[in-house]
């Protein structure tokens, strides 16, 4: 019998987290869990409950919990469902350390068998002492955390005191035949603006960490190329008033959201990522899978799935000057766009399967039952 599996999400927008939690709920095995998505209710996340339901997953809205009285009340009513309905498994996906941490604490107190955190993303500001206790706290009830990246796992360990036993590092994967797609001629035109010039494209949240005015700023140096931004946010206004002023607006355009990002990659010659800090971008494997020289800071998390000089290359994060030399060679040196291409893809297929990533969790799942002893 399929033993049931509790996801929940804080996130108030979709990105690269609500994807990769999107994917794993797909690739689930059915015949062995049974999943319910938790969410708070946000209309940017209403098309993530959508798909959740559209896979087969149960879905349910819950209003957000805080130390506030309604809050409290709240909680208590969660405690209170995961008594009654004995999931063995409560998996909260983190877009910051401390995200979900009410959930996560309902769940220890609710007694779930194996209660479950995966860290998407741990930005380098330093945290509140209070942050740093109520994380060490969880730690202590919970089975395990799942990292991304082997950098956000070394902080999880030495900023919020987690014990290495029970920290897993399983990177994000990805649907690799949805990229792997010939163009299309009549995008690629549109995308070209019916030149001939490099098409070079970047699929991103409009957030500052994205790092895209330092985007903007290298493009005044790079000729030969159009630039495609794909992605909306609370940037949008600003990056577009930048491009205006920097005089680079005729070579940029900016897409907003696309439900249509395989055929928008499979139109382009190359994908660039300038992020101040990352996990494992969902958006630079998607790139890779579809066989994409990538051009990207050299970041944490980043530069463990992208090799300088093999499958793409790496830049200081915030230097313009040295994005723009990077993207000037991209642009110049097809040889090299094709080369690094291959070699990005042939890194996705080998060790960014969503099937596989997938397996690696549900073994986490298992594991910690079979450490409490139970099988829910």
């Amino acid at each position: 019998m399929a033993r049931s599996v509790y996801y929940f999400t804080d996130s108030r927008q979709s990105g690269g987290a609500e994807a990769a939690l999107l994917l794993l709920i797909a690739n689930l095995d059915r015949g062995e869990w049974r999943p319910t998505l938790l969410y708070n209710p946000s209309p940017s996340l209403e098309p993530v409950a959508g798909a959740a339901r559209e896979l087969g997953a149960t879905v349910r809205a819950v209003r957000a919990l805080s130390w506030e009285l309604d809050g409290a009340r709240r909680l208590k009513r969660l405690v209170s469902e995961l008594k009654r309905e004995r999931p063995a498994v409560f998996h909260a996906h983190l877009s910051w350390p401390l995200a979900a941490r009410f959930p996560l604490a309902a769940a220890v107190v609710a007694r779930v068998p194996a209660v479950v955190a995966t860290f998407h993303l741990f930005p380098p500001a330093p945290l509140r002492k209070t942050t740093l206790l109520q994380g060490r706290l969880l730690a202590a009830g919970m089975g395990r955390a799942i990292a991304v990246s082997q950098a956000i796992a070394t902080s999880l360990d030495d900023v919020l005191g987690w014990p290495p036993h029970k920290i897993e590092v399983i990177r994000n994967g990805i649907d690799l035949v949805r990229f792997q797609q010939p163009p299309d001629p009549e995008l690629r035109r549109a995308l070209a603006a019916g030149s001939h010039d490099v098409v070079v494209a970047t699929t991103a949240r409009l957030d500052p960490q994205k790092g895209l005015d330092v985007l903007l700023r290298a493009i005044r140096a790079v000729d030969g190329a159009r630039f495609v931004i794909a992605g909306t946010g609370p940037e949008r206004a600003r990056l577009e008033s930048q491009a205006v002023a920097l005089g680079v607006q005729e070579r940029v355009q900016f897409l907003g959201y696309r439900d249509d990002v395989p055929a928008l990659l499979a139109a382009s010659d190359a994908f660039v990522l300038p992020s101040l800090f990352e996990g494992t971008p969902l958006a630079l494997l998607e790139a890779m899978a579809a066989g994409m020289p990538v051009v990207s800071s050299a970041i944490p998390g980043t530069d463990e799935v992208v090799s300088d000089g093999e499958t793409g290359l790496l830049v200081r994060a915030g230097d313009a000057d040295a994005l723009a030399d990077a993207l000037r060679r991209i642009v110049a040196e097809p040889e090299l766009r094709a080369r690094l291409g291959a070699a990005a893809r042939r890194r996705a297929e080998t060790e960014h399967s969503a099937v596989s990533s997938t397996r690696r969790i549900a073994a986490v799942y298992d594991e910690v039952l079979r450490e409490r002893g139970s099988r829910a």
